[in-house]
């Protein structure tokens, strides 16, 4: 069995016997999943940049929107449609930076609820802004 390595000055084949060959083989591909699944889960943060690009995602998440203009109006337009609770959460949030534990304890209500509520309220401030 012939086994191949390529190197950047150029391929070597190597003879070897089938069981040597299995086995390299098998060890290879062991080697190639390991590394595999390492980088996978243990990227570097300095690998997002290249050439001071960077490719980290930005946030593009609701504070990031806040910070426009344009968008402060729409928002503000569309606060009204909400609910009133779902307005004072989206106000105490997101204008004030209230952070959701402490807007919890202050309404006597759980962590998971403000959780929940801040998405139903984000959702439907989306449905609202896409309808117009």
């Amino acid at each position: 069995m012939k086994i191949e390595y390529k190197f950047v000055t150029g391929a070597v084949e190597v003879e070897v016997s089938n069981e040597w060959g299995t086995l390299l083989v098998d060890m290879d591909r062991q080697e190639y999943n390991n590394d595999h699944k390492e980088t996978r889960r243990h990227i570097s943060l300095d690998a997002c940049q290249y050439e001071g690009a960077t490719f980290a995602t930005e946030d593009f998440g609701f504070d990031a929107v806040l910070d426009r203009d344009e968008a402060k109006k729409l928002v503000a337009a569309a606060l009204p449609r909400l609910t009133e609770a779902q307005c004072h959460l989206i106000h105490a949030l997101y204008f004030e930076g209230v952070p959701p534990k402490v807007y919890a304890k202050q309404q006597g209500i759980s962590d998971a609820a403000v959780s929940k509520m801040k998405t139903a309220a984000l959702k439907k401030m989306k449905k609202i802004l896409q309808t117009g």
